[in-house]
C-alpha cells in the first residue's frame, strides 16, 4: 500500500477488540489492521474503542484516556462497567454507559473527521457516533459483524420472542436508523451485506463493500516462533507427525463441541491416533471440559498468542470450525475460517451457507453433519489416511487466501474504498 497524496483523518469506532496497547500479542482484528493500514497509506487515524477489554474481560482504564500511538494514530479509550456473560442484561447494560460516555467526549471533539468506519456492533455506540457524524456533515461506513438486535430474539425460547421483539423496539429502532444513515456498508461475505441491507431498508449501493476479516500473516518473529515451538513440546503437542486437528477461539455458545467429542471418543475406542487440541477459554469451557472427560487425547492448553496459533497450525492437518447453523453465521465468512486458509489448514466445518460454498467450490476442506451425511471422525480419517488428498486441500487454501483474502489485498482496497467515500459530498 502506497502513500496516498490525499490524506485525511479518519475516525474508527471498534470495539470488544484487541488494541495495539493490549499486552500477549493477540490477533489483529478489524480495529488494528485498518488502522495500520490507513496509516501505512498516509493517513490520520483516531480509534475510538472500549477502554473494557471484551476478550480478557478486563478493565484496560476506569477513565477516559486518550494514548498516542505515533504520529498519525491515537487511540481514544471509552469507559464502562463490563460485564461477564456475552450474551445478557449486563452486557445491554455497558453498552448503554459506554454510549453515554462516548456521548459525552463527542462534546469536547475539537477537530472533525474526514471519514468515519463504525463498528456495529454495539449498536447503543453506532447510534451515538452515527447521529453525530451527520449532524456534522460527515460521510460514515458501518462495518457489520453481526446481526444484533435479531442475535438476542434468537436466544430466547419461542414463546417468549413476540415479548422480546416488543421489549428490544428501541435497539431495533436505533439500528436501521444507524445502518440507513451510512454512506455504504461493509460486510465480511455477500449474503450478510444483502442481510444487513434488508434489515436498514436500504439498497445495496456504489458505496458498500465486502471486507473480511483477515489478518496479516507470516509476520511473528523468529524467536517467538522458537518459543512457541518448545511450548507446544513440552505440553505433548510435538511435531512428530502425529495427526491433530485444532480450534483456537473464544470458548462461547456459538460453537458445537458434541460432533467434537464424539469424534475423539471415536478415534481413541478405535485406537485411532488422533489429537484434538481446543485453545482459548470463554463461559462455557467448564462444558466443553465436562464433555471432554476421559478423553486423554483432548487438551485444553488455554488462551495462546498468535505465535502458538501458527506454530500448531504447523502441527496439524485440519483446523475446526464447529459453529452452530444459524444465520448469523450460516450468511457469513467467519475470522477462524479466513485463518485456516492463511495457514493452508484443510477445514473441517458444519456450515451451510458462504462457508458450505467456499468448501465445495475451492476445494479447501470437508463438510460434517446430518445436513452433509458424513460424520466428523468420517472427515478426519479421511484427511489422515490419504495424505496427496490433504496436501491438496492444504494448496487450495493458501492459493485461495492469496488471491481473495490476504491483508493486502482485503486491506488496501478497503483503505481505497474509504477514500473515494471521504471524497464524496455529504448527503443526508
Amino acid at each position: 500500500m502506497k502513500n496516498n497524496p490525499n490524506k485525511f483523518l479518519v475516525w474508527i469506532l471498534q470495539t470488544g477488540e484487541p488494541l495495539h496497547i493490549d499486552e500477549g500479542n493477540p490477533r489483529p482484528m478489524r480495529a488494528m489492521n485498518l488502522s495500520n493500514a490507513l496509516v501505512e497509506s498516509g493517513h490520520r487515524v483516531i480509534l475510538w474503542s472500549s477502554a473494557f477489554y471484551h476478550q480478557e474481560k478486563r478493565q484496560r482504564t476506569t477513565k477516559a484516556k486518550t494514548i498516542v500511538i505515533s504520529e498519525n494514530l491515537e487511540i481514544r479509550l471509552i469507559p464502562s462497567p463490563g460485564y461477564t456473560r456475552n450474551i445478557g442484561p449486563g452486557r445491554l447494560f455497558d453498552h448503554a454507559v459506554m454510549a453515554k460516555n462516548l456521548s459525552g467526549m463527542l462534546k469536547d471533539v475539537t477537530e472533525i473527521p474526514d471519514i468515519a468506519f463504525i463498528g456495529y456492533p454495539p449498536i447503543e455506540t453506532a447510534a451515538v457516533m452515527g447521529k453525530w457524524l451527520t449532524k456534522k456533515k460527515v460521510n460514515y461506513i458501518v462495518d457489520v459483524k453481526d446481526q444484533w438486535p435479531s442475535l438476542f430474539i434468537e436466544a430466547l425460547p419461542s414463546p417468549l420472542r413476540p415479548f422480546g421483539n416488543i421489549a428490544l423496539y428501541p435497539y431495533f429502532y436505533m439500528a436501521k436508523k444507524c445502518l440507513k444513515g451510512a454512506k455504504g456498508l461493509s460486510a465480511m461475505s455477500h449474503s450478510f451485506l444483502e442481510w444487513a441491507s434488508a434489515f436498514a431498508g436500504r439498497k445495496i449501493n456504489q458505496f458498500d463493500r465486502i471486507a473480511p476479516l483477515t489478518t496479516p500473516h507470516n509476520c511473528i518473529l523468529a524467536e517467538d516462533f522458537e518459543h512457541a515451538n518448545k511450548w507446544w513440546d513440552e505440553l505433548g503437542i510435538k511435531a512428530d507427525g502425529t495427526p491433530r486437528v485444532s480450534f483456537v477461539g473464544s470458548h462461547s455458545r456459538a460453537f458445537d463441541m458434541g460432533p467434537v467429542m464424539q469424534a475423539a471418543r471415536y478415534m481413541l475406542k478405535n485406537k485411532i491416533n488422533c489429537q484434538f487440541v481446543i485453545c482459548g477459554d470463554g463461559p462455557v469451557s467448564a462444558k466443553w471440559k465436562e464433555l471432554a472427560k476421559g478423553l486423554d487425547n483432548v487438551y485444553f492448553p488455554g488462551w495462546i498468542d498468535r505465535a502458538k496459533s501458527e506454530s500448531l497450525g504447523k502441527r496439524s492437518v485440519a483446523a475446526l470450525g464447529p459453529y452452530l447453523n444459524v444465520d448469523n453465521f450460516i450468511l457469513n465468512m467467519p475470522n477462524k475460517i479466513i485463518d485456516s486458509l492463511a495457514q493452508g489448514l484443510p477445514i473441517l466445518s458444519p456450515l451451510r451457507g458462504e462457508v458450505r460454498d467456499l468448501l465445495l467450490n475451492k476445494n479447501v476442506g470437508i463438510s460434517y453433519g446430518v445436513d452433509f451425511n458424513q460424520t466428523l471422525e468420517e472427515a478426519i480419517i479421511s484427511l489422515i489416511n490419504d495424505t496427496a488428498y490433504r496436501n491438496e486441500l492444504s494448496e487450495n487454501a493458501m492459493a485461495v487466501y492469496e488471491k481473495e483474502y490476504s491483508y493486502t489485498k482485503v486491506y488496501g482496497e478497503l483503505v481505497k474504498h474509504l477514500e473515494l467515500v471521504a471524497l464524496e459530498t455529504f448527503s443526508s
